[in-house]
């Protein structure tokens, strides 16, 4: 019997297909919302040099006295700091509960076919906030363990403080910290990768916490080993030619973005110079060049990112089917290799009462059960009984603002209703 981890490939590509074409630009855009938090961009910005100038203090004259460019440290400074610290780690900190509470958003929109921001999102922040703290918790662990283990082996060799040690001991603690640092990342790597991949999907499946969830799924893991095994192997190989083809299309993307730019921009230049108000250009055009490149990073990730999470989803459930979370598009590409993709992006509220296909537990009623037929108006078709979504709106309008359909706020207020 062959590996699920293999045969799965071929259906990724086809659910991957079947879920985002035809193009509907609503839906794309909303998973690059998703993928700011979940695969990001993919790269970062240097720093650019400042434009405007200024004198050149030079060097002193012999005998002359330099600069003092020595800081006044005063209470103001001091207060300066802490603040812009403080708003930092706060920053951090609503990102990365955004970031966990997106793992699910992403899992349920693959799950209902549809991608709901505003609804998901509102509804499994808790979920989310428990996955933060605990990837918070076992980054926490296992770097201070590293740390102290390290700081021990150095204490050992030449005591305490660490300011004593001897060079001999220096060098050792850092010829140690390599590898016990890349076994940490690979360990702990996969741990937060698996969590990810299979436990979010099970934490959905069967409305469990983070803990309950890795219970429900260990017993599957250590009774399909080679599966996993197989799964990390192949997903590793994977995720070099996603990087591989990534970066190919942002390089592609970026020179046919610059592209316009020039055109505009350098006559501009070429007349106004360098110096105020072209330098006000200058700055106006590399800022929407750098937000544009950073959209594009996003809507690229989206193909991608979305077949890495539909193989991990089938191998899920092909190894234990009482933890599949896509029994229709399982359904779907198997029967037809995923050709049909019934409604999309702004339709697919309509027709689509995609949560109720699934039953489930008290907090995420939309999750769990096997597949059924859908009818209009968010209900399901199951043996002759219609159970209506009590998260889907009735005229199936979408609520998460992202609709370009001009009734949006109505639909939106009868959503609450």
């Amino acid at each position: 019997m062959s590996l699920a981890a293999l045969s799965d490939l071929d259906d990724a590509i086809d659910a991957t297909k079947r879920f985002l074409t035809p193009f509907d630009r609503v839906r794309w855009f909303r998973l690059a919302v998703v993928m700011f938090f979940v695969g990001g961009a993919g790269f970062s910005f240097p720093g650019f040099p400042g434009f405007g100038g200024g004198s050149d203090p030079g060097q002193p004259m012999p005998g002359e006295p330099g600069p003092d460019i020595t800081p006044q440290v005063t209470t103001e400074l001091l207060v300066l700091i802490a603040g812009i610290i403080l708003v930092g780690l706060l920053a951090f900190l609503l990102y990365s509960v955004a970031a966990a509470t997106m793992e699910f958003v992403f899992v349920a929109s693959l799950r209902d076919e549809e991608v709901r921001l505003r609804r998901y999102f509102k509804r499994y922040w808790r979920k989310g906030l428990r996955l933060f703290v605990f990837r918070f918790l076992v980054w926490t662990v296992s770097g201070g363990g590293a740390v102290a283990a390290l700081l021990g082996v150095g204490t050992a060799m030449s005591g305490w403080p660490p300011t004593a040690w001897s060079d001999g001991a220096i060098l050792a603690v850092i010829l140690l910290a390599i590898p016990v640092f890349l076994l940490i990342a690979l360990v702990v790597g996969t741990l937060l990768g698996f969590t990810t991949m299979f436990v979010v999907p099970v934490m959905l499946r069967e409305d469990r916490g983070v803990i309950g969830g890795w219970r429900r799924f260990w017993s599957t893991l250590v009774g399909n080993l080679v599966e996993f095994v197989a799964y990390l192997f192949v997903s590793f190989l994977l995720s070099i030619a996603v990087g591989m083809a990534v970066g190919f299309l942002l390089v592609l993307g970026a020179i046919a973005l610059a592209v316009p730019f020039l055109v505009v921009g350098v006559p501009l230049l070429l007349v106004l110079g360098f110096s105020g108000a072209g330098g006000l250009v200058a700055i106006v055009l590399v800022l929407a060049y750098l937000l544009l490149l950073f959209v594009v990073a996003l809507l690229v990730q989206v193909p991608f990112q979305t077949f890495l999470r539909y193989y991990a989803l089938l191998v899920l459930g092909d190894v234990d089917d009482e933890l599949d979370v896509i029994p229709d598009a399982r359904a779907a590409v198997r029967a037809d290799g995923g050709e049909g993709t019934g409604e999309t992006g702004d339709d697919a509220g309509e027709g689509d009462g995609a949560d109720a296909g699934h039953g489930g537990g008290p907090e995420d009623p939309g999750v769990g059960g096997t597949s059924a037929g859908r009818t209009s108006g968010g209900e399901t078709d199951t043996g002759g009984t219609s159970v209506g979504d009590p998260f889907e709106p009735t005229d199936g309008a979408d609520d998460d603002g992202w609709n370009v359909d001009p009734d949006d706020d109505r639909n939106d207020r009868s959503d609450r209703s």
